[in-house]
Parts: C-alpha cells; sequence; structure tokens
C-alpha cells in the first residue's frame, strides 16, 4: 500500500511557497505515493482554471506545468469550497483535475494515515 501525502497550499498561484509545495508534491507522486493538495484560502486560487499560467519562479518549472504533470500523475486536487464560495468563485470555474470538496476529505486522508505538509 502507498504512502500517502496531503499537501495543504494557503498561497495564490503567484506566490513561490506554491511552486515550491507543487514540485514536492510531484516529486512524490514520482516516488510512489499517494499525494492530494488541500488548497485553501488564497490557495483556491490553484484550483481555479488557467490560473497557473502566468506565474513561474525560476529555477523551479512553471506553475501551470507542474499542475498539469500532478493531475497527468494521479495526483488530486482538493478545493475547500468554503474558500471558493467566500471569494465568489463559480463552479464553471474549476480547473480539470480539481474538485471542490470539504474538511471532511482532510479528515479522510488523515484518518487513512497521511503525512501532512503546509504552505
Amino acid at each position: 500500500m502507498a504512502k500517502k501525502l496531503l499537501v495543504v497550499i494557503t498561497e495564490p498561484a503567484t506566490h513561490d511557497k506554491a511552486t515550491i509545495a507543487l514540485t514536492i508534491a510531484n516529486a512524490s507522486l514520482t516516488a510512489g505515493m499517494e499525494v492530494a493538495l488541500f488548497v485553501t484560502s488564497d490557495g483556491v486560487d490553484l484550483a481555479r482554471h488557467g490560473n497557473g499560467e502566468a506565474a513561474h519562479f525560476r529555477p523551479f518549472k512553471p506553475v501551470s506545468e507542474l499542475l498539469d504533470s500532478f493531475v497527468a500523475a494521479g495526483g488530486k486536487i482538493l478545493a475547500c469550497g468554503s474558500c471558493w464560495q467566500h471569494r465568489g468563485m463559480k463552479e464553471s470555474e474549476v480547473a480539470e483535475g480539481a474538485t471542490i470538496s470539504g474538511v471532511a476529505a482532510v479528515v479522510e486522508w488523515l484518518q487513512a494515515g497521511a503525512q501532512t505538509l503546509c504552505f
């Protein structure tokens, strides 16, 4: 059974912490872990279609590429529904591979023994 990692991101795509979190998440998938991102607060920006396209913090890969790689490798993106709603975002804006969820999804990962990193 693969180890689980839950990466909590509170920063938007335009913050370098999001890039670092996504780089670690992708490396963990490559290492065989099951990985989910829980994007909350300003981090829900990462689950909005097209929002990672302009962000690139060298020497890291562009945010859009990191997100695409993450989803293609089977990573899950869970966006805080309350944070999404608070920012007036619409369901039609949800990026491919992301789902709007609640705290119950986080608790599920924790109950399953997920290690947690917060950014």
